[in-house]
């Protein structure tokens, strides 16, 4: 990370995360161990749920509130990052439950299956088939469906972008807001910072490259399918508001970026947040004042927008 002027909180973070699919297996069974092992404090209310979803499959979906909380109050459906292909870790469950105590709501985390085994469509379909059930059981569980916000990092980004595209031209109840942390947008790869970090930590140009082989795997499109990449659509008109945060040192930053501006453009109202020296999965430094006060950036934007009348 010489090359780098990286915050010195992340300077240490020299993860390498091999996109081999023959190492996948024991990468998903270390990093579902680490989710375990993340205590859930006494003021977060916990559990799990199997719903049907795409052509059968039973779905694993865990709910986040407040203990305190009574009655309705907002949800935000979260879609953990991992390249599409390793499944959430210890530092997304932190998130999900400081998402959930300070911005007031329930969270609502979709445990999606994963590529290569289950490449494109299977994740987004999961996602909106959870965006579905939040929308017909809203009642019973204490949603309101009038303040349903879509967030999802990196990978689950793009499968947050992609679904608030899903939604919308299902025709399904929009969406609050959708928050894309670092996301993945473009399957075309051709942005300036892409061509840049092609040696950053934890991620780069090629483990993004293997990325989408290992998430297309079976599809038609060569470069995008449909919705897998959420910066191909014909269209971005209509989508809900964004907030978009993006890292300083990170292959993915143009291409989040450029997807803000093609809201905007669209006449979505969006917000970019741009974070400086920062690498992609800065918040694997959890404790850190800096990864704080970003975490705390998000939670004002859903604050905000929950206050909205």
């Amino acid at each position: 990370m010489s090359n780098y002027e990286v915050h010195q909180d992340y300077k240490d973070l020299t993860i390498n995360i091999p996109m081999n699919r023959w190492l996948l297996p024991f990468l998903r069974g270390m990093t579902r161990m680490l989710y375990k092992k993340q205590g859930i404090g006494s003021d977060i209310e916990h559990h799990t749920i199997k719903i049907s979803s795409y052509r059968g499959y039973k779905l694993p979906i865990e709910i986040f509130s407040p203990v305190a909380m009574r009655g309705e109050a907002p949800c935000v459906l979260y879609m953990h990052g991992g390249a599409f292909t390793i499944p959430a870790t210890d530092f997304h469950k932190k998130l999900m439950c400081d998402y959930a105590l300070h911005a007031s709501c329930r969270v609502v985390f979709v445990d999606y299956r994963l590529a290569p085994e289950y490449p494109y469509p299977y994740a987004l379909e999961d996602c909106y088939t959870a965006y579905e059930w939040i929308v017909v059981n809203s009642v019973a569980l204490g949603f309101d469906t009038e303040k349903i916000g879509l967030c999802g990092d990196s990978a689950g980004g793009a499968l947050a972008a992609a679904l608030a595209q899903v939604i919308r031209d299902r025709g399904a109840k929009k969406p609050f807001f959708q928050m894309l942390i670092y996301p993945v947008t473009d399957s075309r790869m051709k942005t300036e910072s892409m061509k840049l970090f092609v040696d950053t930590p934890i991620w780069n140009q090629k483990k993004n490259k293997k990325m989408w082989e290992l998430y297309l795997r079976g599809t038609a499109g060569q470069e995008g399918t449909d919705y897998s990449s959420p910066m191909e659509a014909e269209s971005l008109k209509g989508l809900s508001p964004a907030f978009i945060e993006v890292s300083e040192f990170d292959c993915l930053r143009d291409e989040g970026i450029a997807y803000f501006e093609a809201l905007k453009q669209a006449g979505v109202d969006a917000v970019l947040n741009r974070t400086e020296g920062t690498i992609h999965g800065f918040e694997l430094n959890y404790e850190s004042e800096y990864t704080q006060s970003i975490i705390a950036k998000r939670i004002k934007f859903m604050n905000d927008s929950f206050v909205v009348s």
